[in-house]
């Protein structure tokens, strides 16, 4: 007497899989379901993390909650507690559990840059680039450009450091600031804009488009340059229909220096040593932060979460962009060997 075989149906679209194909169908679920860094657990990332050094841990704090959590958790904590009071026999551990673990890290990190720069060697490299000195310097995508002040803007290499492009200014206008993308320089000469494409043209924005009252800043993110007038506004302009889109009121002072954020606000600085913060879309103030220096503010800097400010004197201040709270100033003394 046989044993009958039992027998299974293919599973289509439309039903469950049967025991037949059970196997086969979880195996291309998991194939279709593609694996990134959040489909880590936290267990895993903890022990990743203990790999990493302090300043790439501050890096990863900022990346997002779950990563900050993680860092926060107890396990990861007590490793780096006995990691770093080791390393600073003077430090206690009451001390460390006070802070939270970005925290201390961030102050060690900070702590080991100053001292690095005090006692530490560093090389840095020199060449001459214009005939007359510039005052404006921008550096992205391991290009440097550097006018105002000569009749030339030049791009940079930073491997060779040596000139690759060279655009000339129009003789009747100053140039008073730029900024670049890949495609081109974007430059406020006198009261209006131009454009130097990478292509070699160059081309102005008309007198009854582009003139406004006098800038003294600009910045450029595609499709629209800022420009920080002596009135205490903003006024954006669009580079391709080259109109004036808004004019954003954020000083009652000129406007010294502009920086944008990832999430595209307008930081300006002023000569009354204020910083204000506002939002294009709705073009209202976010936020004003106020230095003690009130003989301005002459640029800006925007890293991850910190904002720093340099003023008319030498001092330079720095603000937690997420608080909005002044964390220190101090004051820049530069030496030069002769």
């Amino acid at each position: 007497m046989t044993k009958p075989l039992s027998t299974f149906t293919a599973a289509t679209n439309n039903t469950p899989p049967t025991p037949a194909t059970a196997p086969t169908y979880q195996t291309n679920k998991r194939r279709q379901t593609p694996t990134t860094i959040l489909s880590l657990d936290a267990d895993i990332l903890c022990t990743i993390f203990a790999f990493l050094n302090m300043f790439d841990l501050v890096r990863c704090s900022l990346v997002c909650k779950f990563w900050n959590a993680i860092l926060e958790s107890r396990s990861l904590r007590e490793f780096y507690e006995k990691k770093l009071l080791k390393n600073s026999p003077t430090s206690s551990s009451f001390e460390f559990t006070k802070k939270s673990l970005r925290v201390t890290l961030g102050e060690v990190a900070m702590n080991q840059n100053r001292l690095a720069l005090q006692c530490g060697r560093f090389h840095v490299d020199q060449w001459r680039g214009h005939s007359t000195a510039v005052s404006q310097c921008r550096m992205k995508m391991g290009t440097v450009v550097t006018g105002v002040g000569d009749k030339v803007i030049r791009l940079w290499s930073l491997d060779s450091y040596k000139c690759v492009e060279e655009y000339l200014i129009p003789d009747v206008l100053p140039l008073v600031d730029f900024d670049f993308d890949e495609s081109k320089i974007v430059g406020l000469i006198g009261s209006r804009l131009c454009i130097w494409r990478r292509n070699g043209k160059r081309s102005v924005f008309p007198s009854l488009e582009g003139k406004f009252i006098k800038g003294s800043c600009m910045r450029y993110s595609d499709p629209e340059a800022m420009v920080g007038c002596d009135d205490g506004a903003v006024r954006v302009f669009d580079m391709y229909s080259r109109r004036c889109t808004q004019i954003i009121r954020m000083h009652d002072a000129p406007i010294t220096c502009l920086c944008l954020s990832e999430d595209q606000l307008i930081l300006s600085g002023s000569t009354s040593g204020s910083v204000t913060i506002s939002d294009p879309s709705s073009a209202q103030k976010v936020a004003t932060l106020r230095s003690s220096d009130v003989r301005g503010i002459r640029t800006l800097c925007l890293g991850s979460q910190l904002l720093f400010a340099g003023s008319a004197v030498g001092y330079t201040y720095c603000w937690d962009m997420r608080s909005q709270s002044w964390i220190y100033f101090k004051t820049l003394i530069i030496r030069r060997n002769s």
